[in-house]
């Protein structure tokens, strides 16, 4: 927090040590994964909301893993909060959604307009491709997402998402030939 960035460093996952399934800190997969990353103003403020969240809801902080404690995502007991939590949090908004949302075109005479189901990597690939969309340099992108591959940022996540981005490409082209 006081420097302003966000520094991926390693990672948390489940692994079976003989005991059964434990929590353990791990290098990322790769060495593109290691990155530190300027934190905007909004990342700021949604992390300190956090942090005051789980001081107002009493949520332990001193949770350990290989040595690491004060999480800013968790569970109530403190716990890091494992994707798979999160992707049930993001199914139950969307479930909830096209609940009220069915409930809602019933009333209307109309077909409900579903939402698709969402995860942790949708968020994701979708974080990805609008920061393409705004125009960020590839290379920095590809450092943001931690790709060790350029072609995993272009294909992957660079994909075309509406037909307006490609009429605005095309018109770039017609600016130049008019010069």
């Amino acid at each position: 927090m006081k420097n302003k960035q966000v520094s991926i460093n390693h990672q948390l996952i489940y692994r079976n040590l003989g005991e059964g399934n434990r929590l353990c800190v791990t290098a990322p997969k790769t060495e593109a994964g290691v990155r530190d990353i300027p934190m905007t103003a909004s990342v700021r403020k949604a992390f300190e909301k956090q942090r005051e969240y789980q001081f107002m809801m009493g949520i332990d902080r001193d949770y350990e893993v290989d040595g690491m404690k004060g999480f800013i995502f968790t569970s109530k007991n403190g716990r890091p909060l494992q994707p798979n939590a999160v992707n049930n949090v993001l199914y139950n908004i969307v479930d909830a959604y096209n609940k009220q949302e069915t409930a809602k075109a019933k009333k209307e005479h109309r077909k409900p307009e579903m939402m698709p189901r969402i995860s942790a990597h949708i968020l994701r690939h979708t974080g990805c491709t609008r920061m393409a969309e705004r125009g960020m340099d590839v290379k920095v992108l590809q450092y943001i997402m931690g790709h060790a591959n350029i072609a995993v940022t272009m294909e992957v996540y660079n994909h075309i998402t509406e037909y307006a981005r490609i009429e605005k490409e095309i018109l770039k082209m017609e600016d130049l030939m008019a010069i």
